[in-house]
């Protein structure tokens, strides 16, 4: 037996600055762009699509898979923004874009996520892979295991760098979906936002390279979160970025494009247009108390229960949140002990009778039983007094 609990939610407000124009309003053949994709963040459901599974050289954007892989170890307290690395020569000696650090040079975590990320510096980048794997080769290893994890089936990655190589490929697609990943952590977002900056750089620490991201919208494109450019001869130029307003998360990537005047112009494009026709109704947040519920043989008579998730909904702008309606099925006689994890009910989230999804519930911690002897005190007084 499950107890239902119906509640319509009539009080999310949400509003929008753009004027809407009919879904899809973008023609593929319209983009200038050879391959571009529009993304919903937190479903990966696609919204616009160009030739997004075509093979493509993706220069710089390669490195958001390296701040994926710098995220989660600062994530897991395996490296800090304060520690030191020494420079090798073969990080110092990396062609391309760089700030020129010398071999044996010290430097910070902190400085090298600035040179990645505002100048897309190769030599930064090197020298971070070698601090975390040993060797550009052992990180361009679990690059590609990570892709594997994350379902992109049509990438492979030959360095941390975005330097040319016939074996270095990925898709528009792909470069969505990690780009998605790095969207789950905020240590980079600080730099990747950050217009000017500067570093000291040489064995002396008396050289300073003054940097300037390469990402222009961060200077007119309402709620950036981030991006990464590229270019090399092969790859044209090419741009993955993300914007949030509101609830609604999107994720635009061109690559392959003439110059860059049209690589920021078609993401300026993909977003407008999926900002004007689409949003995100966020139920509950992941981790956010939705009711409480009874419990049996714990130290409480109640406990919180969560979700492990984001409750939401993808759609177009034409919905009203009052078209929804989330229905709570917490399991009855639910005894401790619970841990986090112990599923206690779910919630189904419908609309014109139609399912639309369906979200395990959880205790927010971990519920201890109570000691026997104790609540049977506990229950023979109680009755006593009653």
């Amino acid at each position: 037996m499950k107890k239902k609990i119906t509640i319509l939610f009539f009080t999310i407000l949400f509003i929008l600055n753009s004027i809407s124009i009919n879904a899809y309003g973008i023609e593929p053949d319209s983009l200038m762009s050879k391959s571009a994709i529009l993304m919903n963040a937190d479903n990966r459901q696609i919204l616009f699509e160009k030739n997004v599974n075509d093979k493509m050289a993706p220069a710089s954007i390669t490195k958001i898979m390296l701040l994926v892989l710098i995220s989660e170890k600062m994530d897991n307290n395996e490296i800090t923004l304060n520690q030191e690395m020494t420079v090798s020569k073969t990080a110092a000696g990396m062609g391309g874009s760089q700030v020129f650090i010398e071999e044996n040079e010290v430097q910070t975590v902190e400085n090298m996520l600035k040179a990645i990320c505002m100048r897309s510096a190769n030599d930064a980048s090197v020298a971070m892979a070698e601090l975390m794997y040993g060797s550009e080769e052992g990180c361009v290893k679990e690059m590609n295991n990570k892709a594997s994890e994350l379902g992109m089936t049509n990438t492979h990655f030959a360095n941390v760098t975005g330097l040319p190589d016939p074996d270095h490929y990925t898709t528009a697609y792909d470069i969505a979906l990690m780009t998605s990943e790095l969207l789950k952590y905020n240590y980079v977002n600080e730099y990747l936002n950050t217009w000017m900056d500067s570093i000291y750089v040489g064995k002396n620490k008396d050289i300073e390279q003054v940097l300037v991201n390469t990402n222009r919208l961060i200077n007119n494109y309402q709620g950036l979160l981030g991006g990464k450019t590229g270019y090399t001869s092969e790859a044209k130029y090419c741009l993955s970025a993300a914007a949030r307003r509101n609830d609604t998360t999107l994720i635009a990537v061109v690559l392959g494009c003439d110059d860059t005047k049209i690589r920021f112009g078609e993401v300026q494009k993909l977003l407008n247009d999926g900002f004007a026709n689409y949003r995100n109704f966020i139920f509950h947040k992941k981790g956010e108390v939705i009711t409480s519920s009874p419990v049996y043989l714990a130290n409480s008579e109640t406990f919180n229960v969560v979700s492990k998730e984001n409750i939401s909904f993808f759609t177009n702008s034409n919905c009203k949140i009052d078209d929804f309606n989330l229905e709570y099925q917490i399991d009855e006689n639910i005894k401790a002990p619970l841990t986090e994890d112990t599923i206690v009910g779910k919630l189904v989230l419908s609309k014109d009778n139609q399912v639309l999804g369906e979200y395990d519930l959880y205790p927010e911690k971990d519920i201890e039983k109570e000691k026997l002897i104790k609540f049977y005190l506990k229950n023979v007084i109680g009755e006593f007094v009653k």
